[in-house]
């Protein structure tokens, strides 16, 4: 199997308004390997797309509520996100903390990667997404 994007709620990359520990280099990362990313937040875009561009964090896609999109749990997001990177979700990794994030994969057929909670993968911080991005295979 293999990866074509990696979704990130918010909350997985920023905390207090202040970039997590490794959020930017995992970008470049992202991105040397031909990877794909986007952020998925619970509100309308603007404001966080203003709150990315001042920490440097520039995924490929911001998806937010705006117009009848529904938050998460709900798939809604997440479907958007494919819909703009042409990337189907089978090849979509979603990196959150929460139940709601892993429910919202499970209801889109993404791979969900819990940070700090379980999932098809569990991880203790943002280092290892590459690994499991490294382990699924040869991006497009």
């Amino acid at each position: 199997m293999q990866l074509s994007a990696v979704f990130f709620t918010l909350d997985s990359i920023v905390v207090d308004g202040t970039e997590k520990p490794g959020a930017s280099a995992l970008f470049g990362a992202l991105d040397a390997r031909g990877v794909v990313s986007a952020v998925l937040a619970n509100s309308p875009s603007e404001p966080t797309r203003t709150l990315l561009e001042t920490l440097g964090l520039i995924p490929h896609a911001l998806v937010g509520t705006n117009g009848d999109r529904k938050p998460i749990p709900a798939p809604d997001l997440l479907f958007r996100a494919c819909e703009v990177l042409a990337v189907p979700p089978w090849e979509v990794l979603l990196v959150d903390s929460s139940d709601a994030g892993r429910q919202a994969a499970a209801s889109a057929g993404c791979l969900f990667a819990g940070m700090n909670t379980s999932g098809a993968f569990t991880i203790g911080g943002l280092e290892e997404v590459v690994g499991i991005v490294d382990g699924a295979g040869p991006s497009r």
